[in-house]
């Protein structure tokens, strides 16, 4: 592949351009993976004309060109997150980030693609947000401290609301990815966070957490919390999400069992299974993941479920089946 520099109005050189491929090698509905001195980038033809984005999902890695492109949207082979091609944006998620974009060219029949080289190593891309303005007299309270809260509080800065937010979440952390709770169970909450500490306060989002609504008083508009304090809002945004299923049997409340909900719940489980014999209650992904976490930390682990095969419910007793052999 031939790559140069270009060079900017100061002088730099600012842009490292490659060409990728011949004008004729893609037709219409058709993507091609190049590389742009050593960076991955998902070069698309559409309706005649050219795009070039982030090769990578913005969710977890996964290689879009393994993914289904319909329209000017390629869709994850993974977990379906969406991202517009000619834009970047994301527009289904998971995932909360857009993918970076790159200038295409067109020349003698050959296709160049050129990347500012102060964004070389960028595999994801945040849509500008404005901030909260002391004057704007405005409290949107949105309740739940998961994904969908912090997409609304992203969306709400990102279309120029300036008014207060508050998130509150009866977690120990501000939005993190709970699915990887039950496979790595022992890491730094920092690596399991959707946004670093810093995130909310660049934006004006207040992030309250340890903190439960109890009651909410729709005509006087405030909700009390858990602690005793209460809160006025104008606008009252619910997302509560999900909470796993307790057991419901005799010795459900005895120490050692543990409910998998949260970052401690984890950190519990483990350094409780540590050479010990271990019992994973659930069969289906969460349980079979966290079987498979403990397999080499416990002295032994057993799989308990209602079924005849793991993930018979989910996936089928074929599937189930192979899980076992």
């Amino acid at each position: 592949m031939n790559t140069h520099q270009g060079v900017g109005q100061s002088g730099e050189q600012d842009e490292v351009t490659g060409l990728v491929c011949q004008e004729s090698d893609l037709h219409d509905g058709q993507m091609k993976e190049v590389t742009v001195e050593d960076q991955k980038v998902l070069l698309v033809r559409t309706n005649g004309q050219y795009s070039a984005v982030g090769s990578r999902c913005s969710h977890y890695n996964a290689p879009l060109i393994k993914g289904t492109l319909v329209g000017e949207t390629v869709r994850c082979p993974f977990h379906g997150a969406c991202f517009n091609v000619r834009t970047g944006d994301i527009e289904e998620y998971p995932g909360l980030d857009c993918l970076p974009t790159y200038k295409v060219n067109l020349q003698d029949g050959n296709v160049y693609v050129s990347i500012n080289k102060k964004s070389m190593k960028l595999t994801k891309r945040v849509r500008e947000m404005c901030t909260v303005q002391p004057d704007v007299k405005h409290t949107i309270l949105l309740v739940g401290g998961g994904p969908a809260s912090l997409v609304c509080a992203e969306t709400l800065r990102q279309n120029c609301y300036q008014g207060r937010i508050i998130m509150v979440t009866k977690d120990s952390l501000p939005p993190f990815d709970k699915p990887k709770l039950s496979k790595a169970m022992n890491v730094e909450s920092s690596s399991m966070l959707l946004r670093p500490h810093d995130f909310y306060q660049q934006h004006g989002i207040e992030m309250w957490t340890r903190k439960e609504v109890v009651s909410v008083n729709l005509a006087k508009k405030f909700v009390k919390m858990s602690d005793g304090t209460s809160e006025r809002y104008d606008q009252l945004l619910l997302s509560t999400g999900c909470r796993a299923c307790p057991l419901r049997c005799p010795g459900s409340d005895l120490k050692g069992v543990y409910l998998l909900q949260s970052y401690e719940d984890a950190k519990g489980i483990h350094t409780s299974s540590l050479g010990q014999r271990a019992v994973v209650i659930g069969a289906s992904f969460i349980g079979m993941e966290a079987a498979s976490y403990l397999s080499d930390k416990a002295a032994s682990v057993a799989l308990v479920g209602p079924t005849k095969y793991p993930f018979e419910k989910s996936l089928g007793p074929a599937i189930g089946k192979m899980t076992m052999e």
